[in-house]
C-alpha cells in the first residue's frame, strides 16, 4: 500500500514510490553506475542484469521526456 502525496515539482497528487517520474529514473541510473563495479567482481550475472535494468530505465527515461509521449499523456488527463 503505498501513502498518496502531493508533488510539488509535477503540481498533481502521486503515489509514494511511484519511480515513473525522471528524477526517480535518473537516481536509479546513477545507483545503477555506482554498484556496477562491484558488480562486475562478484558476479558476471550481476553485472549483466544490472546492464539490462539500466537500458529498461534508460529507454523508460527516453519515453517520459519525448514531448510526444508528454502530449499525449497530458491529452489524457485532460479529457
Amino acid at each position: 500500500m503505498s501513502a498518496k502525496f502531493d508533488d510539488p515539482v509535477m503540481g498533481e497528487q502521486t503515489y509514494a514510490g511511484d519511480v515513473h517520474r525522471p528524477m526517480d529514473i535518473r537516481a536509479m541510473m546513477t545507483m545503477i553506475d555506482y554498484l556496477m563495479p562491484q558488480a562486475r567482481e562478484v558476479s558476471v550475472s550481476a553485472a549483466l542484469l544490472l546492464g539490462l535494468a539500466n537500458a529498461e530505465l534508460s529507454g523508460l527515461l527516453a519515453l517520459q521526456t519525448d514531448p510526444d509521449v508528454v502530449d499525449l499523456a497530458e491529452r489524457r488527463r485532460r479529457h
